[in-house]
């Protein structure tokens, strides 16, 4: 049994530490929503795996110990219930809810606060008054109440909520989530059930600390360079990828098309904030779908979008830009035959070795688009 709880003890001080890792290479940015409500996320797991520790240490040492041991349990089985409720509000971070017609998150966020809650109190009332309806202590040591895998029956809804929150949203969430945030529930659900299973070893935070690296790998260090509204990169991502492509520069030129939105705000004013979305949404698809992976697409702030691309041949620069004027003129939208769409684009080529400031090269290729543009409204009349 020692042997048994040393290894846990060396299991939690891991987990422990991963989950410190975690938190400490986040992205500078940590105000966005979903940088706070992940650090939430790592901010409970990390009390959840000292408790347990405490658990440990108290059955390892015994006498006096022992106390720490009973508010450990505790504090597990009263706050463990907010790790789904803080998972499910993260996971709402990533929903695109200006694409839905009817918002029925509460739908599967209440029942999982109401879970929380309800489990705290429950928990503290059994505690206080030695109820022992889920967990107690004797000279044997801990023991499981007779409550307790109704306990266990919730904590699988709870992950069923959650789960079935991500399938339900999947089409308001940006592809590339999707599989990173249904694996957090799949993953802490199969931990819980082990551990529940084989009693001894804490697979539910191991689990937990493993989904929170897949989320950290694919999904947070992704995120702070990610436009929430188009699925493209924001304008952080751009500037990444232009450093990078500059720094390649050395052996091979690379082009950046800056694409602006005709009559934006006329859109906007006219048909409404929701229409304006619409129609940056499916200029976004059309430039990622008109350039291969090699070429990052980035929405570089307003109706402006950025692509930078290694193609430098100047036909196949043209043909492209060719293709999605046509593209957006074709734009299947919810004001269609209203109002038609179009763009202007400026071109600019970094040549090999060139010592052209960045600033200075996105200038330029922003220049060419404008002009384009003055070109537009001049034949528009306006």
């Amino acid at each position: 049994m020692n042997m048994a709880c040393l290894g846990d003890l060396v299991i939690n001080i891991y987990t422990f530490s991963l989950a410190m890792m975690l938190l400490v290479f986040q992205e500078n940015d940590r105000k966005s929503k979903s940088n706070l409500s992940f650090t939430r996320l790592i901010g409970i797991l990390a009390i959840l795996v000292i408790a347990s520790a405490l658990i440990d240490v108290g059955t390892l040492v015994g006498g006096t110990f022992t106390g720490f041991s009973k508010f450990a349990t505790y504090v597990i089985f009263s706050l463990d219930p907010f790790g789904f409720l803080f998972a499910i509000h993260y996971i709402d971070c990533f929903v695109k809810k200006d694409e839905l017609t009817d918002d029925l998150s509460g739908f599967f966020i209440l029942p999982v606060k109401a879970y929380a809650i309800s489990n705290f109190f429950i928990i503290t009332v059994s505690t206080l008054f030695s109820l022992n309806l889920f967990f107690y202590y004797d000279l044997a040591g801990y023991h499981r109440g007779n409550f307790f895998y109704i306990r266990l029956v919730f904590h699988a809804m709870a992950c069923i909520c959650i789960l079935a929150y991500i399938i339900y949203y999947r089409n308001a969430i940006i592809s590339v989530y999707r599989t990173p945030l249904l694996a957090l529930p799949i993953i802490v659900g199969v931990g819980i059930i082990s551990q529940f299973i084989i009693t001894g070893i804490n697979f539910a935070y191991a689990a937990t600390v493993f989904a929170f690296l897949i989320l950290f790998i694919y999904v947070q260090r992704c995120d702070v360079n990610m436009d929430y509204l188009t699925g493209v990169v924001n304008r952080r991502g751009i500037d990444k990828a232009l450093k990078k492509a500059v720094n390649d520069s050395v052996f091979k030129s690379f082009s950046v098309i800056m694409v602006d939105i005709d009559y934006f705000k006329l859109i906007n004013d006219r048909f409404g904030h929701r229409s304006g979305d619409e129609v940056l949404s499916a200029i976004a698809n059309i430039l990622k779908e008109t350039f291969d992976d090699d070429t990052v697409v980035g929405r570089f702030g307003g109706d402006e979008f950025c692509v930078v691309t290694p193609i430098s041949d100047e036909k196949i620069l043209k043909e492209r830009v060719d293709k999605i004027k046509d593209a957006v003129s074709m734009i299947e939208w919810s004001n269609k035959g209203e109002m038609d769409l179009s763009v202007s684009t400026g071109i600019a080529t970094y040549k090999r070795n060139s010592k052209m400031q960045i600033k200075d090269f996105i200038d330029h290729a922003d220049r060419m688009m404008y002009e384009e543009k003055t070109r537009h409204h001049l034949a528009a009349g306006l």
